[in-house]
């Protein structure tokens, strides 16, 4: 089956899951909660329907699919404000199958070790998360937060987790690019956040109405909208292509052009949304906020916009450093063949 048509078959089924399920009142209710038990249900869904060992091989019981006939459904995670780390999960679930290590069946978070603290992490989604892969300058391992201390920070699912070393287990050397995966994921879900964020702003600017028409008429008001909608399509198509990258040889630099492009759309159709919006926005009853400050928080996560431009720029420099070289080598052998037949 073509990868394009198992994404469509994948989001639809996404789609209606969580338009089901993961319904605004529920995010906030784990969003209030702040617990590893609280979404269950909705986990157990997700897990019953097979979304989370979508990338396991066959032979591991999973469905053996690539990244990219999943996009869809990590942007429908994004377009739900979707409050546990699925996407995630997916992932780490298919880099444990290929390592032969049993997944833990809760939800699993993707995470870099603090380098100047030992047995600390800063983790997304660490308040309800039942374990992690978190990699250092070691290697990576796999680590239960049963028994870790997890501080949250502020009113987001993030946090910074201390374990101690019997709560971790060593990972073979094949699980790697732990951070540049889960900044691959969190590009994607980003991508679908901004959609609703764009969509839901569209929706109240064309309802509005002001001087006897609705704000959407408004050439200002289309203006930004027009903006928004250039972010939101290119942060779209970076993730995309990002998620073909995966396991190529392209993955790093893939990668790090999806979550730069997410990271510095973030702030510019979050606020753009909100200066469309107004003040409605910021209440806590409208759904816009559940999607803006996670795009705001999401900006930093493995990585900004200036941590990934730097990937992208070394390796451009390198790319064509390379080329440069061959050419200077292709001259360098003319003029050997032209002075050995003079």
């Amino acid at each position: 089956m073509e990868e394009n048509t198992m994404d469509d078959m994948l989001t639809e089924s996404a789609q209606a899951v969580l338009a089901q399920c993961c319904t605004p009142q529920v995010v906030r209710s784990v969003e209030a909660a702040r617990d590893r038990s609280a979404g269950r249900e909705l986990w157990d869904q997700l897990d019953a329907l097979g979304f989370l060992d979508a990338l396991v091989p066959e032979e591991k019981g999973g469905s053996g699919l690539r990244l990219a006939a999943t996009t869809g459904a990590l942007f429908a995670f994004g377009s739900h404000a979707l409050p546990l780390p699925a996407a995630h999960t997916m992932i780490a679930r298919e880099l444990l199958a290929r390592a032969g290590i049993e997944a833990p069946r809760g939800p699993i978070a993707l995470a870099l070790a603090n380098a100047s603290r030992h047995g600390t992490a800063f983790v997304p989604y660490g308040l309800v998360a039942e374990a992690m892969i978190v990699e250092t300058t070691d290697g990576a391992s796999l680590v239960s937060l049963a028994d870790a201390e997890v501080r949250g920070h502020g009113e987001s699912l993030d946090a910074t987790v201390t374990y101690p070393s019997r709560a971790s287990r060593s990972l073979p050397a094949t699980v790697r690019g732990v951070g540049e995966l889960g900044a691959l994921a969190t590009a994607a879900t980003m991508a679908g956040a901004m959609q609703r964020v764009f969509d839901m702003t569209l929706a109240y600017v064309n309802d509005r109405q002001q001087f006897g028409r609705s704000l959407g008429k408004f050439q200002a008001v289309q203006q930004q909208l027009s903006v928004l909608a250039e972010h939101v399509a290119a942060t779209r198509v970076a993730a995309q292509l990002g998620c073909a990258g995966h396991r190529t040889s392209k993955q790093r630099v893939a990668a790090a052009i999806a979550k730069a492009r997410a990271s510095r759309a973030a702030p510019l159709v979050a606020n753009g949304a909100h200066a469309l919006v107004g003040a409605m926005g910021i209440t806590a009853e409208f759904d816009l906020q559940l999607y803006t400050r996670r795009l705001h928080a999401q900006r930093f996560q493995y990585g900004s916009e200036s941590y990934w431009d730097d990937v992208v720029g070394t390796h451009a420099i390198d790319h064509w450093s390379n080329v440069a070289a061959g050419v200077v080598g292709i001259f360098d052998a003319l003029d050997e063949a032209a002075t050995a037949s003079a």
